[in-house]
């Protein structure tokens, strides 16, 4: 298998999460109340299907290794240190929320 495209999909699952999050955001400040419920979930759906892609595709090709060098290095390492950790702990906010939204 191919597994060059997994990070222009994972790219798109993302991008397209945070698009319906926005637009969500947008349509309950109008108080779209069903056209929000509707995004939330399909932002739900789409970050779940990312995160599974982004799973997948390191399971099968490994650590990708930055190559750069000096500040470079610790910018994009702090970067993945907070990103690594805000990704771990917003897994059990999101299941809190959807669980709350879901009930009403």
């Amino acid at each position: 298998m191919d597994y060059a495209m997994f990070p222009a999909v994972n790219a798109t699952l993302n991008g397209t999460s945070a698009v319906l999050i926005t637009t969500g955001r947008t349509l309950i400040r109008r108080g779209q109340v069903v056209a929000h419920r509707a995004c939330m979930i399909a932002a739900v759906v789409s970050s779940s299907l990312f995160l599974v892609s982004y799973i997948y595709y390191h399971a099968h090709v490994g650590s990708i290794h930055f190559k750069g060098l000096g500040w470079v290095r610790t910018l994009y390492f702090g970067i993945l240190l907070t990103h690594t950790i805000l990704a771990a702990v917003i897994v059990p906010l999101v299941i809190i929320t959807l669980a709350r939204g879901m009930r009403g």
